[in-house]
């Protein structure tokens, strides 16, 4: 059983008011709502928020322009608030859990979660359960679900992989590795069949019968999700990690001898840099080299090769036609010869942990800034501090920022530029780091970007620490 920890936290928005003369009080039996009024200067406007279910039935009178003394007088300022340090802290922390569950030996194991929306609606999901695993055995799973090209498909993994590998490992009548990885896979794929059936069966409705519902049920295939998917079993100290696509697990493996944490990646990025995957695809497909860029690593156009959903890499190129013509779906991608060109079938890896061990699970968002290496020596420092009951002491720090080979700027993160300092949560402490440290400056500005734009400077970023006991003891 979990136990929430700690809550997330809205960032408090502010909203100039304006009243105007113009607008008929309410009925006295009907009170005025004031959810947010909008101005603009001498551009004298208001949001319909502000009326009352009455007024909104009812025609309003156009508010009067009070006319401005010269153009200079005319509020010209940016609608984008600069955000201070304590704003940036506090966006960070929009989304922020802690979560225990019981683990190996007596101890008591901690999640610690965030997660950072670029996009607008965020495409990252996240899900934390106990369930059965394998012969029924108590399991923690955890998982990042990476969304692209829309939110849908991340949005039914939240719902539906847990539950999916749960019950397929549950049901695994022999612990051999063999038969536990198939079944993990069997789920995985299962629950990708499910996600395009179900759309492929909504458009037998036909357009002029059923468009609203079909439009809906093709929304989980026509965008994507990666999954990444890890299970431990407490009483074995076995983990399991699965993955489809670029989120990554690493572990943070603690040695004696060195007095110190030793980084491990659990999952391998599945893209076409990714020589396996390579290799794969080659022999499933002889004789189209061109389906991956090999200076992009991108299948035909996208950064990954397995994923759920994406029908535009899975269907037959009738089905895509008629799905992109008749109900808004996005166009095939070309050349298209021998579809599939993508699965969901996971890659599965199996370890054995200790206790003092943790995991760092995160969407890609986090490991596009910042390798598996310096991410576990944040995670550390940030337990030593924890240990130690204080955090770091920090010093503003300027530097790391350079231009890519690509023309736009990049920051480079390493422990120089480490902020320990937000000892309620890892996953706090790591995002920070991943976003600028103790380079105060750059970490407002980061934090400070909007949509669409920060899209451009940030990804969507949720991360999952995961400590087999207690990080302060």
């Amino acid at each position: 059983m979990f136990r929430l920890h700690r809550a997330a936290r809205a960032l408090p928005r502010t909203a100039s008011t304006r009243a105007y003369s113009s607008l008929p009080p309410p009925p006295p039996s009907k009170p005025l709502l004031l959810a947010g009024v909008l101005a603009a200067g001498g551009l004298g406007y208001f949001s319909v928020s502000q009326l009352t279910a009455y007024q909104k039935s009812q025609p309003v009178p156009v508010p009067t322009l009070k006319q401005a003394a010269s153009l200079d007088s005319i509020d010209t300022s940016t609608p984008v608030k600069a955000l201070t340090l304590e704003e940036a802290n506090e966006k960070l922390r929009e989304q922020v859990y802690s979560f225990t569950f019981a683990g190996a030996d007596g101890n008591n194991g901690r999640v610690d979660v965030v997660r950072l929306e670029s996009n607008n609606r965020t495409e990252d999901e996240w899900d934390l359960q106990v369930a059965q695993g394998v012969n029924g055995a108590s399991t923690l799973f955890a998982g990042v679900y990476d969304g692209h090209a829309g939110w849908a498909t991340s949005a039914v993994l939240r719902k539906a992989l847990i539950s999916y590998v749960s019950s397929a490992l549950s049901g695994v009548g022999s612990a051999s590795p063999e038969a536990v990885d198939a079944a993990i896979k069997t789920a995985f794929n299962t629950l990708d069949e499910k996600i395009n059936n179900r759309a492929l069966d909504a458009m037998k409705l036909g357009r002029d019968e059923a468009l609203a519902k079909i439009v809906a049920e093709l929304a989980p295939s026509v965008a994507g999700s990666c999954a990444l998917l890890t299970m431990y079993d407490a009483a074995s100290k076995t983990l399991r990690t699965a993955v489809s696509g670029d989120s990554r697990a690493v572990l943070g493996s603690w040695s004696v001898d060195k007095d110190s944490f030793d980084a491990h990646a659990l999952s391998k990025d599945q893209t076409g840099f990714n020589e396996d995957e390579v290799k794969r695809l080659d022999k499933a497909h002889p004789g189209e080299k061109e389906i991956i860029d090999p200076k992009s690593g991108r299948l035909l156009g996208i950064a990954i090769t397995r994923a759920f959903g994406d029908n535009r890499w899975k269907w037959t190129e009738e089905e895509l036609k008629e799905a992109h013509a008749s109900y808004y779906a996005y166009s095939m991608r070309k050349p298209y010869k021998s579809p599939p060109y993508m699965t969901a079938e996971p890659e599965v890896t199996t370890r054995q942990v200790g206790n003092e061990d943790f995991v760092i699970m995160a969407s890609d968002g986090l490991w596009d800034v910042i390798s598996n290496e310096h991410a576990v020596e944040c995670v550390s420092r940030w337990i030593k501090a924890k240990k130690a009951g204080k955090p770091e002491t920090v010093v503003d720090t300027k530097g790391g920022w350079r231009i890519g080979e690509d023309g736009t700027g990049q920051h480079e993160v390493n422990p120089d530029y480490f902020a320990i300092e937000d000892m309620d949560s890892a996953a706090v402490c790591l995002l920070k780091n991943a976003l600028g440290g103790n380079r105060r400056e750059l970490f407002k500005g980061m934090l400070t970007t909007y949509a669409p734009l920060s899209r451009y400077v940030r990804d969507d970023i949720t991360i999952q620490v995961i400590f087999f006991s207690d990080p302060s003891k």
